[in-house]
């Protein structure tokens, strides 16, 4: 006859689970103390957890969802997950929401031996205006300018310039040229092609992700592009952009503007040991998962509702 669990058992599971769990000691000293075999407080343990006597929480601070950063890393393979909430509904929020989180990010993870690479974007000078000191002291733009002074990589580049130490290798060019003779021109400028000598030094990337799908990208809306330009690379199923490498839904990488882009190209940014985007809301969720898909990135920083509807939560 199997006796009913009394009061008595669930005393010693509390117990040993406090001394355990909450004191630190192992079960081979628990043993020693109560007399019983470490088998024994093995299985009490795991009675408590599965009676609900043991509970655990996982407290996330400062906005961070924790839940939803394990789910992310894990379903997509990533080094680094941060997914935040954004207290207001707006782009400003979400901007400066992604801005501040991926700033806090670069602080932990960069080293003073680090080359650090960045795209432009809204997000990239949210995240570039947080940034009051950088462990490394090279930054390197990735990708010519695009979209309004206050949004293009130069800005970003400006901004950080003003940190103490750091040593910026801009790109005083448009990111897209008007055909491959003038790109060509381009780079052979001593100062581009100082900055683009840099990339294979860069060791963590970040980078904005526009959309094309729908429209949500400073790329795009380059003057350099003509209604043709964009009405064909859309026609070969593209969805979104990392600096100017271009993928399809399913992450197939699309070379059709390479020749005319003055940016780091797809085999180099591949090379980047940690490449990290930074990009969320509704109209850029299709653009990060075929960025995710096409696995040019190790680590996103997003907010919540798009984590969700990445991870498969929200449609």
């Amino acid at each position: 006859m199997t006796r009913p669990e009394g009061p008595a058992r669930r005393v010693q599971i509390a117990h040993i689970a406090t001394e355990h769990y909450l004191r630190g000691r192992t079960r081979i000293e628990i043993a020693e103390a109560t007399g019983l075999s470490r088998f024994k407080v093995g299985r009490l343990l795991e009675e408590g957890i599965a009676s609900g006597i043991v509970r655990f929480e996982i407290v996330s601070p400062s906005g961070v969802r924790l839940d939803l950063s394990v789910e992310l890393r894990t379903r997509f393979g990533l080094d680094h997950a941060v997914v935040v909430d954004v207290p207001v509904d707006t782009a400003e929020a979400l901007q400066s929401s992604l801005g501040e989180a991926a700033a806090e990010l670069l602080q932990e993870i960069l080293s003073e031996d680090d080359v650090l690479g960045l795209t432009s974007g809204r997000t990239l000078n949210a995240m570039a205006r947080r940034l009051e000191q950088l462990p490394c002291h090279r930054v390197v733009q990735l990708a010519g300018a695009a979209g309004p002074i206050l949004q293009n990589g130069l800005e970003v580049m400006r901004r950080l310039s003003t940190i103490p130490g750091v040593r910026p290798h801009p790109i005083y060019s448009p990111l897209v040229m008007s055909d491959r003779q003038a790109a060509a021109g381009v780079r052979r400028q001593p100062d581009v092609r100082q900055t683009f000598e840099q990339f294979d030094r860069v060791s963590v990337a970040v980078g904005a992700i526009g959309s094309w799908r729908p429209r949500n990208s400073l790329m795009m809306e380059n003057r350099a592009l003509t209604d043709l330009d964009r009405e064909r690379v859309l026609r070969r199923g593209v969805v979104a952009e990392l600096a100017a490498t271009l993928v399809t839904d399913a992450g197939t990488v699309v070379h059709d503007l390479d020749a005319r882009c003055i940016s780091i190209t797809e085999a180099q940014l591949r090379a980047v040991p940690t490449v990290i985007a930074v990009a969320g809301g509704t109209t850029k969720t299709r653009a990060i998962r075929a960025v995710l898909n096409a696995r040019l990135v190790s680590g996103l920083v997003t907010d919540s509702e798009t984590a969700e509807r990445l991870i498969g939560a929200r449609r």
